[in-house]
Order: C-alpha cells, then sequence, then structure tokens
C-alpha cells in the first residue's frame, strides 16, 4: 500500500491548483504535516533493540489529528480508556448524518455547521430519553463527530455512543430499558429519530 505522504507528494502540486482557493489554512496545514510523515525528510528517532542491539533511525510521525497512520493508536488508546469508563449494561450507536444536499453549505461553514449537528444529535436523544416511558430520566453519551468516511469521501456525521440507562434525578436511581419478550433490546425507535 502506498503511504499517504507519497501520494500528497505526488499530487499536492495539481491538487493545491485545482483546490487551492477552496481550502482553508488548516487544510493547507494539514497537507503540509501527512506529507512529511515518515518520510526521509522528517525528523528522525533512533531505536535499539534490547535484546540483539540492532539499532535503526526511523523518520518521526507527523502527528496531526487527521492523518490515518499517525491517529490509529492514538484512537485505539481512547477507545480503551473510553471501555474502562463505561457503565454496565447494553450499549448502543446512533448514527446521525448531515444530508448530502447540505455537504457544501457543511464545507463552506464548518464550526458552526458541525456545531449544530453535534447539539441537534445530543438534542434527540436527551429528548427521547426524558420522554421514553422506562427511562424517564438523564441520558449520557459519548458522541464523536466524522467528517470523512474510510475512503476519505466527505460526509459528515455523528457517531452518539449511548448507554441502554439513563439516570432519573429525581428518584436518584438508575433506570434501564428492559429486554422485548423476544430477548431483543432497542434504545428508541429508529423511525421517530429520522
Amino acid at each position: 500500500m502506498m503511504p499517504l505522504a507519497e501520494i500528497i507528494n505526488t499530487y499536492a502540486a495539481q491538487f493545491l491548483r485545482e483546490y487551492g482557493e477552496r481550502l482553508g489554512p488548516e487544510h493547507r496545514r494539514a497537507l503540509s504535516a501527512m506529507g512529511f510523515c515518515r518520510r526521509d525528510g522528517a525528523v528522525r528517532m533512533h531505536l535499539q533493540c534490547q535484546d540483539c542491539a540492532h539499532q535503526a533511525f526511523l523518520p518521526h510521525s507527523c502527528g496531526h489529528r487527521h492523518c490515518p497512520h499517525c491517529q490509529h493508536h492514538e484512537s485505539q488508546r481512547w477507545i480503551e480508556r473510553q471501555m474502562r469508563c463505561q457503565l454496565p449494561g447494553d450499549w448502543f450507536l446512533i448514527t446521525f448524518t448531515l444530508p448530502a444536499e447540505f455537504r457544501g453549505l457543511a464545507f463552506a461553514h464548518q464550526r458552526t455547521v458541525y456545531d449544530l449537528l453535534l447539539t441537534c444529535a445530543w438534542q434527540t436523544v436527551e429528548r427521547f430519553a426524558h420522554n421514553d416511558r422506562q427511562l424517564h430520566g438523564a441520558a449520557g453519551a459519548i458522541a464523536v463527530l466524522h467528517t470523512h468516511t474510510r475512503r476519505l469521501d466527505y460526509h459528515p456525521h455523528v457517531h452518539l455512543l449511548m448507554p441502554a440507562g439513563a439516570l432519573d434525578t429525581h428518584a436518584r436511581r438508575w433506570r434501564t430499558k428492559r429486554r422485548g419478550k423476544d430477548g431483543t433490546r432497542y434504545l428508541f425507535s429508529h423511525k421517530a429519530l429520522a
């Protein structure tokens, strides 16, 4: 597989000629950082095997938060930290996707649209948790904003990882959703959420 830095260095000039006027400074910084990621021109680190004393000098990673090479390890560590903090019980993944018709607007006004997307997603599940007969309480969730798909297509969406439970602040107790007669459990009706 071709490293991302090699792709950027091969096609950056052509990309900037075609789309440069649409890029913000944060996009240019990301391209620059990822263009040097683990390349020969990057700062090198010295590694040595403790068993055989083999030594090597390897180029540093760029560490940019959008770099797929650098962030896989960080995302895995984040997931492990979250797993240690989770409440017992069933958990659900709820995804809210920005309609394709709004993607141009979202790209032009990223900060505003991403904030609205996260706020609307949270307000929706919060209202559903308060109105649910079994939960009837304050919900909690971990929200993650994704701006692109794994294929790097622009596709803003929010993932909410949410327990099948809520805190009833008046009764001071934790309420959970019961399983259905057939043993299945769902958090909220997907049709109602849509």
